[in-house]
C-alpha cells in the first residue's frame, strides 16, 4: 500500500525539540525489554530519556535476543505498540530525525516520506485528543461536573 498525502502538507522544517519519554513510553519500552535476554539500549528506561526512532528491520535484531519460549508475535506486537505511540511518531517526524540501531547508535536519517507519515499521524492524534477534550467539556457543561470533582 502506497502512502498518499494531502497536496498542501509539507514535512516540518523546524524541529520541535528533543522528544523525551513519559510514563506511557516507559511502559511500552519495558514491555519490549521484558521479552529480551538483555535490555535494548535504544529504549528509554527513565522519565526524560530521549525517544529514538528505530532502524528499519530492528525486529530481527531484537528477535535474536528474544527469551526462550516467548513467541515472536509478542515481540512484534510490543514493538508495534511502541512505534505507534505519539512520542515515537513525534521523534520520527522531526527534520533532523535519525534512525538508531539496537545499541542506540545513529545509523541513518529518517527519510522524508516516513517523516511526513509520522507528522500526519501526530497531527491526527492531536486533533482526536482535542476533540475528545472538547466533547468532555461540552458534556460537563450539559450535565454538570462529575461527582468526583
Amino acid at each position: 500500500m502506497e502512502k498518499t498525502f494531502p497536496q498542501k502538507t509539507k514535512p516540518w522544517s523546524k524541529s520541535q525539540g528533543a522528544v523525551l519519554a513519559i510514563a506511557a513510553d516507559l511502559r511500552k519500552a519495558a514491555a519490549i525489554n521484558a521479552l529480551l535476554s538483555t535490555p535494548a539500549p535504544v529504549l528509554p528506561v527513565k522519565d526524560g530519556h530521549l525517544i529514538l526512532p528505530f532502524v528499519i528491520g530492528i525486529f530481527e535484531t531484537f528477535r535474536a535476543s528474544l527469551l526462550p519460549d516467548v513467541p515472536a508475535v509478542h515481540l512484534r506486537r510490543a514493538i508495534a505498540a511502541y512505534a505507534r505511540s505519539k512520542n515515537y511518531l513525534l521523534a520520527s517526524a522531526q527534520p533532523d530525525a535519525m534512525r538508531h540501531d539496537a545499541t542506540g547508535t545513529p545509523v541513518s536519517a529518517v527519510d522524508e516520506a516516513d517523516r511526513l507519515s509520522a507528522q500526519l499521524r501526530v497531527e491526527e492524534i492531536r486533533r482526536e485528543r482535542q476533540a475528545s477534550a472538547e466533547l468532555a467539556r461540552t458534556e460537563e457543561v450539559a450535565t454538570g461536573p462529575s461527582p468526583d470533582k
